[in-house]
This record gives C-alpha cells, structure tokens and sequence, in this order.
C-alpha cells in the first residue's frame, strides 16, 4: 500500500501543466474540507502560486466543452442490408480464430430482413428472431445494424431492458471500434436523466460546501476530477470507479422536477443534452426499453397518430431536441418490452405524481434547500408587454395547482388535508386500509374501487373539477405561446423559437395526456371497473 501511495503521487510530481494547476487548485480546496491525503497531493503538486476562491478546482462547469451546433442531420437513407454482406460483416467481428457458429451466421443474416426498406408507411419492416444461450445474437444483430447505419448514415439504436446488458453491448462494440475515438464517435449511451451528474446540482452542492458545511470538499473535488474525464457523465454504471462511488455526496444526479433544461446556466455543457446530441450523428445508440417506450408514448399522445415514430425527445425541454426520428431499432431482450411498454402507455394517479406536477409548476414552496423552480421561472421572461393573456394564463396555473398535494402531504392524509386531491387521497387511504386483507401488513396494500367507502365519490368530483382548471390553464399557456410563434415568426431568434416550441411540448404533455388521464379515472369511480383496464387503489409503503 505505501509503495502504491509512493507511485501515485510520483505520477502527481511529474504532471505537466495546465493539467497540473487544475489538479492544485482542486486539491487545495479538498484538503480545506478535511481531505487527510491534503497535504501530500499538495507537496508533490506544489502549492498555488496564489490563493483563490473556495470554489476553485472544483469549478468544472466553466471547464468542460460546450455543445457545437451544427447543421441539421439530413435523413437516413433506406438502402437495404444483403443477408450475405451482414455474414461478411459478422465474420469480421468475431476473427479469423472464432470457433465456426453457422447458428449466429444465420441470425445475423435473417436479422439484416429488419433493415429492408418501408413500402408501406403502415407496415413496418419486423423480424421476430430467437436463438439459444451462447450462440451470440448481440453480435448477431450488431452486423446487420452496423452496415445499415454505415451505408444510410443514420443511428439505430439497440435497445435492452437492464444497463448491465446496456454494458454489455457497450463491450462488444469494442469489436467494430477497436478504436476509443472511433467509437467515441460512432457510439453513445442513452440512460434516463436521474443516471447523469448534473451541473447544477454540483454548482450548488460546491457552494454549500465553500459557504461552511465542511465535510463535503474531499468528495465534489473526487467527483470533480472524474468530470473532466468522464465520456458521458454517467455516475450510474457509467465510468464512475465503484471505489468513489461510496464517496461521492449524494443529490448529484439529475432529481425529479427539478431540471430547468434550457433555462439552466450549463445546458450548453449539460452531459444529458450532449448525449442527446450526439446520438442524432451517432451510428449504434445503446438505449433500453423504458426510454424507448417513454417517447413512443408520448408522441403517440400528443399526436393521437397510431404511426408515430419513436422521436429521441426525452429532454422534454431542451433546446431542438424534437423531430429527430429514429426509423430502425433493435430490441434485445424481447420478452420485457411488454412490461416497459405498460410502464409508459400507463397512467398512475398517485400522491407523489401530483405533488411533482404541482412542483414543477409552482416550484419548491417549502424546502428551500430543493432547487425546484416554477414555471414563471422557467418561461417568465417569454412572456411580454404584447402578451398579457399569456401571464393571465400562467397566473391561473399557478393558482389552479394550488389544488394538488404540497409540501409534507402524506403527514395530513390521517389529519387535515388541505386541497380537493389531498382530501381524495385521504379517502383512497381510508377505503385502502378498511379493506386491503392484513392491512397492518409492513407491504404494499391494494384493496378495489367499489364499492366506494362514504365521500369518496364527491371528494373524486371536486377533485375532478379542480383538475380540469389545472388542465384547461395549461392547454392555454401552450395555445398563446404557439400562437406568438406564430405571429412572430419573422422576429424571434432561433434560441427563443426553440424554447418556446420545447415548452409547449412540455405544457402539452401534461395539460392534455397525464391531466386528462387522472380525470377520466375519476369519471369512472361510479361506473364499475372497465373490463378493459385494472382498476384498483393501492398504499406504497415505500412512499409512507
């Protein structure tokens, strides 16, 4: 172990600058908040020729590459792929020495079927493929996938259930890219936003601890230095080292509702909106089925077309992220895409979806140590003197969300709720532990909708009614901001055409998918259970 310390800060005596200074000032500020190994980095380092600000060397926002526009991806192509050029290209991957696996050959030739082009815009092109353990369909299909992309220049994206597999394939693509920058190039990861270390999280995280919490320093400086060096960012299965993970401060990752997308200082340098990005001119995008679903649901809902594509718009507000189509994917692990799929065509009315959607509209009203930040904050300064109605409109979103669970919600369902949906949760609660079997059960409870205990039905009208405010303030928001960019189309720069169009997409999704959904639950409280869905409320003891 001491020879061990002995080389590696060797390594730290003989680094160059400026690498060199950014690792000083970084160290400097670590040991500050108590790092034992302080003053060692620091003797082999050196020591700043002048002392800065605490939250120097721990300031990687104002170091990492920001976004480089570009001109737009024209679309892909639709030449088709040969059965007998995906074996040529199959026996590349494996070598000259692989064992001979004619099961694997014809996989890879019969998956290339997929890559034929559409003759229908209502038929898609579908290969159904299963083959046993061992056989190698990941590079079965990474041949066919590969050609395709190369010969139409545009991505497919091979998507899984788990982000092992997701690693997996990222491993095997070594295979096609044995070049890192190659791969770097060609290749990218796609996670849900909670696995990316977020900015501004870290920005304030760092300030917390340059203002006196103490403590904090060793850990952000850690983090910091594999930042810079991170290929994506990813702190959840990515590249972060699981020996740091256990050091690493926690609420640096990406938190639900909180994410200011394009009003956020570092969404040019945000890894979420690079992947994003970079996944438009990337050839294989290694995804999995939730995020896959989650987009093909929400175009589906908001367009109400059945033939909608799977657009690559998860950053729901980020800055020109819609329109780009994915027209080829690969589902590995088949079997799961039914229960990812019911996860995202789903809609859950519950105390925590409603307490969110009332925190991304009003933002943090109680802790103000959480970032939340409303929609005045958000789209506030899209709002001017000619667009009055349009502040009228935010006005009453404001008030209408009002109606929805708020801070410490689940502590007055057995007391006094406040709000016609934290009255509505109180009663579920009720009808749920009055008939739930082994309702003192430490697990999960679900008990179902009929017959309703007392009040349930006119708590479910009024809260009913008040969602229906909600969504109709929010369909309008979205209609006057479409509306101006409509009528000032010639006079708004590209930045603030983008916003505007992300943030009517974000209103939409909520004012006119999940509002209508939890409305239309109510209506049918009275009705019975449809035959078509499953109806039932439940308690999450997970949630209180």
């Amino acid at each position: 172990i001491l020879r061990t310390a002995d080389a590696l800060l060797g390594e730290l005596v003989a680094m160059a600058e400026p690498e060199a200074g950014i690792a000083r000032r970084t160290a400097l500020a670590m040991t500050r908040g108590g790092w034992p190994w302080g003053q060692s980095v620091l003797i082999a380092l050196g020591m700043p020729e002048r002392m800065e600000g605490p939250r120097a060397g721990l300031d990687i926002w104002n170091r990492l590459s920001e976004i480089e526009e570009r001109a737009p991806v024209p679309p892909p192509g639709s030449e088709p792929v040969a059965p007998e050029a995906a074996r040529a290209r199959l026996a590349e991957l494996v070598g000259l020495d692989a064992e001979s696996r004619p099961a694997q050959s014809d996989f890879a030739a019969s998956a290339a079927e997929a890559f034929a082009p559409r003759d229908n815009i209502s038929i898609p092109h579908v290969v159904l493929a299963e083959a046993g353990t061992g056989i190698g369909k990941t590079l079965g299909y990474v041949a066919p996938a590969s050609l395709w992309a190369e010969i139409n220049k545009g991505p497919v994206w091979l998507s899984t259930y788990t982000k092992n597999l997701q690693r997996q394939i990222d491993r095997e693509l070594d295979r096609l890219y044995p070049d890192p920058a190659d791969k770097a190039r060609y290749t990218v990861i796609r996670k849900g936003r909670e696995n990316y270390l977020c900015l501004l999280n870290f920005e304030e995280a760092v300030s917390r601890a340059a203002g006196g919490a103490g403590g904090a320093s060793p850990g952000l400086g850690l983090v910091a230095r594999w930042a810079l060096a991170s290929r994506d960012g990813d702190m959840i299965g990515g590249d972060l080292p699981a020996w740091l993970a256990g050091n690493v401060p926690s609420g640096l990752t990406d938190r639900r509702g909180e994410c200011l997308h394009s009003a956020c200082p570092h969404v040019r340098k945000c890894f979420i909106e690079k992947a994003v990005r970079k996944s438009r001119r990337a050839r294989l995008v290694v995804a999995n089925h939730a995020l896959v679903m989650i987009q093909a649901a929400l175009d589906f809902g908001l367009s109400g077309d059945a033939t909608a594509q799977v657009q690559q718009n998860e950053s729901e507000d980020g800055q020109g992220l819609s329109g780009d189509q994915v027209t080829r994917v690969v589902f590995d692990e088949g079997h799961q895409i039914f229960e990812a799929a019911d996860g995202a065509f789903s809609a859950h009315l519950t105390g925590q979806e409603a307490f969110d959607l009332r925190r991304w509209i009003r933002g943090a009203e109680g802790d103000r140590r959480t970032r939340g930040r409303g929609l005045r904050e958000r789209i506030g300064d899209l709002m001017t003197d000619e667009t009055q109605q349009l502040t009228q409109h935010l006005d009453q979103a404001l008030s209408a969300a009002a109606s929805l669970p708020g801070e410490s919600w689940i502590e007055r369902l057995s007391g006094q709720p406040r709000g016609p949906v934290e009255q509505l949760l109180q009663h579920i609660r009720t009808q749920v532990l009055a008939r739930a079997p082994k309702a003192e059960s430490g697990h999960d409870l679900e008990a179902p909708l009929s017959p309703p205990v007392p009040g349930l039905l006119e708590a479910a009208r009024l809260a009913t009614q008040a969602l229906g405010q909600l969504g109709a303030a929010l369909v309008a928001l979205s209609s006057g901001l479409r509306a101006r960019l409509s009528d000032e189309a010639a006079d708004l720069d590209s930045s603030t055409r983008l916003r505007i169009e992300s943030a009517c997409r974000s209103l939409d999704r909520r004012g006119r998918m999940t509002l209508p959904a939890w409305i239309e639950m109510l209506r049918g409280l009275d009705k019975g259970a449809d035959p078509d869905f499953v109806d039932w409320v439940g308690i999450s003891r997970q949630d209180g």
